[in-house]
């Protein structure tokens, strides 16, 4: 009941205040209007029988007292006709036979005023043809519609007018916090972000608290951006130095397989700690497209293939790719992208315990498919949300810390991409980016 509701109310209400106000202001005017209208129009009617009662009253006692009574034929113009009981020639017909003593109208097959009148114990009926009334009555008529039509358009017009008048503080306030989010999920905001001057009211006070609010964010996102710069650049020299020493060790020809394989784990680390070294580096230096290195999609699979297939040979499981005929050819930054398929990839050949993960490159997107365990509807809404791992059945034993999906989801934030997922408990995960919002 309430869905029908809504969905009739955005049917026939528009969704912005200001319209919506107008839409008010004007029906309220109408309704004014059609009011105003009809107590007009029942103010008509009422004097129309008031006047004519009055007006055939005195006609028909002028008549009687001034023509028939000295024997002359009655003074009438040619609307009016009178009728006299009992009189040979002028007799009342059939048809007005019971009309009571009165004024009254009289609509069948002629519209007629009538009056009827007992004088000295004789009836007397006047009627007069409503004709030329009628023709004044539709004209009063057409005239009211008219100007409530026009009242209409002037309201409707007033009402936007006074809308957007009255919202343009409020417009303004928009354009600032729908610019401030784009620079917030760009991940930069400047000293003028939200600035200027305000009018001492309600609005220039939230604007007030959105500035100082946009001055603390600024703050704490230069801060972040500083610690996660000095960071990185900090950690890179001790890893490359452990790089080195493990690459070293492993061109030592005294090593077993089981240590080669605990060295060869080493290297796998150490360089997935300099991509992400590499990845946070980009996302501070806000430089998305004129990066060191740029690469197609295609390239950037192709490179990063090899691992993928020794990760899901290891569990048992296969690795399709497939590439469409009109695959994107546009490059982007390959550190960012390799960060995202690595994350997606990798989760899923993490969370599938059997059957195929695969990987479908086309033109506008590109989607992660497995075949494992599924994620519940309730775990949906938290999937890219940082630090979370879902079910502890479903991760018991898989290394991580939750922070794959939502660098993913940030680093598509900042290249104006959009992620989706569509999943079913025991039915596979799909992860779906589209290059185009």
């Amino acid at each position: 009941m309430t869905g029908s509701r809504t969905s009739l109310w955005k049917r026939f209400f528009p969704n912005t205040i200001k319209t919506r106000i107008a839409v008010f202001y004007a029906l309220t005017v109408l309704a004014i209007g059609i009011i105003y209208s009809g107590c007009l129009m029942y103010v008509v009617f009422e004097t129309e029988t008031q006047l004519m009662s009055s007006t055939m009253d005195s006609m028909v006692t002028e008549i009687v007292n001034n023509d028939l009574a000295h024997g002359k034929p009655p003074r009438l113009d040619q609307f009016s006709r009178l009728y006299i009981a009992e009189d040979p020639v002028h007799d009342i017909p059939e048809r007005f036979a019971g009309i009571p003593d009165g004024y009254s109208e009289y609509t069948s097959g002629e519209d007629l005023h009538i009056f009827v009148k007992t004088i000295d114990n004789k009836k007397y009926v006047l009627t007069r043809s409503q004709h030329e009334f009628e023709k004044w009555e539709r004209k009063l008529f057409l005239k009211g519609l008219f100007i409530l039509f026009a009242i209409s358009l002037v309201s409707f017009g007033l009402g936007f007018w006074m809308a957007k008048r009255s919202f343009q503080p409020i417009d303004r306030l928009m354009n600032e916090t729908r610019q401030l989010n784009q620079e917030l999920k760009e991940g930069r905001l400047g000293p003028d972000s939200f600035s200027g001057m305000w009018e001492k009211n309600e609005i220039g006070e939230l604007a007030e608290s959105f500035r100082i609010t946009t001055s603390r964010l600024r703050q704490l996102l230069m801060g972040e951006r500083q610690f996660a710069s000095e960071v990185s650049h900090e950690l890179r020299t001790p890893l490359t130095v452990m790089s080195t020493s493990i690459e070293l060790l492993g061109n030592s020809e005294n090593l077993n397989d089981h240590e080669r394989q605990i060295i060869s784990r080493a290297q796998r680390t150490a360089s997935r700690m300099k991509e992400m070294i590499s990845i946070f580096l980009n996302l501070v230096r806000q430089d998305y497209e004129h990066t060191e290195k740029i690469a197609e999609i295609t390239e950037i699979v192709e490179e990063n293939e090899p691992v993928w297939r020794r990760e899901s040979d290891a569990k048992g499981l296969q690795l399709i790719v497939e590439f469409h005929e009109n695959v994107c050819r546009e490059k982007f930054n390959a550190i960012l992208v390799a960060s995202v398929f690595n994350n997606l990839v990798f989760n899923a050949i993490r969370y599938t315990k059997k059957g195929h993960v695969k990987i479908v490159v086309g033109k506008d997107s590109f989607s992660v498919l497995d075949t494992g365990a599924g994620i519940s509807a309730k775990e949906k809404e938290r999937i890219f949300d940082k630090g979370y791992r879902g079910k502890p059945e479903i991760t018991e034993g898989i290394a991580g810390y939750g922070l794959g999906l939502s660098i993913a989801s940030r680093i598509c934030d900042v290249l104006n991409w959009r992620i989706t997922m569509e999943s079913h408990e025991g039915n596979g995960t799909t992860f779906t980016v589209s290059f185009n919002r």
